[in-house]
């Protein structure tokens, strides 16, 4: 009987030892690849400090997609971008864009429980900063892995890029028609103007419009257009940028 223990005993131990092994190999290259992927995310933000992508990853898939396709993209800095644009995207898309450190937890709550209604992942609750995270660094794809990596990623923006620049690079690069993407080639695609020249009504449409870039066009009186239109009236009086801006 003490033998057969002893036995059992050491089988234990070897089993014990293998496991303890095996865990310490699967977590090393657990914390490596999170080390890779954290410090190589903080360097793809940390560039975007002073420089800009000739195109985003969203418009590098589109053309992998279509190679034919002609993108129509400027870049403009955010001081040649009409206010009245930049606070009727901030009410229809993000309202609480300059108060909340890169996710709206209000929003991502309703967004899972119409998620677990629904039974798919079909509602994401993006801010401005998670929308941008998306489109620079990440596919479309709808998973909670690449929720998680966008949640990430807005959260490093936030805390290196700061507000302005966040919506400088997301006016620069949202899409607003097939081939269409930054509101200085939007403005000159339906209006003939730059985006600085843009008035009321024509702001109000662009910022409209970003619900479905590709379906809407800016004139369209669509019912969620006219929805749209009539969240941007309700919230644009209440869009307010803060006087200093805390990086």
């Amino acid at each position: 009987m003490l033998q057969k223990i002893s036995i059992i005993a050491r089988i234990f131990v070897v089993v014990l030892f293998i496991y303890s092994v095996l865990f310490s190999i699967v977590g090393t290259v657990f914390v490596i690849k999170a080390h890779s992927y954290i410090f190589g995310a903080i360097d793809e933000i940390h560039a975007m400090r002073e420089s800009e992508p000739q195109m985003s990853k969203f418009m590098l898939d589109l053309v992998d997609s279509n190679p034919k396709v002609q993108i129509k993209h400027r870049f403009v800095p955010l001081d040649s971008i009409s206010k009245k644009l930049q606070h009727a995207v901030i009410a229809v898309e993000d309202p609480s864009f300059y108060y909340h450190p890169g996710i709206d937890i209000r929003s991502i709550v309703t967004a899972v429980d119409a998620n677990v209604t629904s039974g798919k992942l079909r509602y994401g609750g993006s801010t401005i900063t998670q929308q941008l995270a998306k489109n620079l660094f990440l596919t479309g794809e709808r998973t909670w892995e690449r929720k998680v990596r966008e949640l990430g990623y807005a959260f490093l923006m936030e805390y290196d890029l700061g507000k302005k620049r966040i919506l400088e690079l997301y006016l620069n690069y949202a899409q607003w028609g097939k081939d269409i993407f930054g509101c200085e080639a939007a403005s000159e695609a339906y209006y003939g103007v730059h985006c600085s020249q843009l008035d009321s009504t024509q702001a109000l449409n662009l910022a409209a419009m970003l619900v479905a870039p590709c379906k809407y066009k800016p004139e369209s009186e669509d019912s969620t257009m006219v929805r749209r239109r009539s969240v941007i009236h309700q919230n644009i009086r209440y869009v307010k940028e803060p006087e200093t801006e805390k990086r």
